[in-house]
């Protein structure tokens, strides 16, 4: 029984939103502090790094759970294997853990801790539950954008600050636009199965062709505001090196204009923009800290 319990709870942390989305604008808003205001208190860290990862396994259980529920990950398997109400009691147990380090991290630090975490708890159930499904009206790619980017970013900035700034919220634009370009990627492969359920995504809105130029013109601009924040000096000069990505990114777009209506052919673009995605926050969360 407990090792069943163990292999699910491993199966649901897998999935790239626990291992990158999640982590990555974290750790970027812990150097943040540091590197604008010299500020890095490792026990709140820790605190705060426990919320988070309960916070994204709560995500990944209400995600599998409604997935199923609504019928779009089944839709082309014969012999589906059923995801259980145990699976959404797991979230649940999750958010409540998540929720009373919310509770200390307030009384520790100050309230906007809470309000960080009513948005990742909203986020995060009306994502997919009914009535409102988010990602079923074309609003899930920003919901992502703006919980792991200027939320994210910002309440881990604020764990260690006490304070919000218009500088971190920009940076946060960065982990926004990059997920934001992925989650609309990995859209493409599964536009049939979402058109059939009814999940009217960008990608369903807009078509294959045109949500793949989406996705690049947005990496794009991610890196126009990387090079204006370079030029300023609001971040470390070593984040020169991310511009490097620039020819990668365009050579799996133009891979990816051939192979998006063939889901197998097309993993090695969601793959290159995901290898992107690490390497500039990497850069970023490294230059902060040197």
């Amino acid at each position: 029984m407990e090792t069943s319990l163990i292999k699910n709870l491993i199966k649901l942390c897998r999935y790239r939103f626990m291992l990158i989305a999640g982590l990555f604008p974290y750790l970027l808003g812990a150097a943040l502090a540091f590197f604008l205001q010299g500020e890095f208190h490792f026990y709140l860290f820790l605190v705060g790094f426990v919320g988070i990862l309960f916070c994204l396994l709560g995500v990944e259980s209400f995600n599998e759970y409604f997935d199923w529920q609504l019928g779009t990950d089944r839709i082309f398997q014969c012999e589906p294997k059923p995801i259980t109400l145990k699976t959404f009691i797991v979230g649940v147990g999750a958010f409540f853990i998540a929720f009373l380090i919310g509770l200390y991290l307030t009384y520790t630090i100050g309230f906007a801790i809470i309000a960080f975490a009513f948005f990742g708890f909203l986020a995060a159930l009306f994502y997919l539950c009914p009535p409102i499904k988010l990602t079923y009206r074309g609003l899930g790619e920003l919901i992502i954008a703006l919980a792991y980017g200027p939320f994210m970013v910002g309440g881990s900035y604020f764990v260690q600050t006490r304070q919000l700034e218009v500088k971190v919220f920009f940076i946060s634009l960065v982990p926004a636009l990059l997920l934001f370009a992925i989650a609309v990627l990995n859209e493409i492969p599964d536009f049939i199965q979402d058109s059939l359920v009814g999940k009217r995504n960008i990608c369903v809105r807009l078509g294959q062709r045109r949500a793949l130029i989406l996705a690049f013109t947005i990496n794009m601009i991610n890196f126009v505001i990387l090079i204006v924040f370079i030029l300023s000096g609001d971040i470390h000069w070593l984040n020169c090196f991310s511009l490097l990505c620039i020819p990668a990114a365009v050579l799996s777009f133009l891979k990816g204009m051939k192979t998006y209506q063939k889901p197998a052919l097309f993993l090695p673009t969601i793959r290159s923009f995901l290898i992107q995605y690490v390497a500039i926050l990497s850069l970023l969360i490294i230059s902060c800290i040197i």
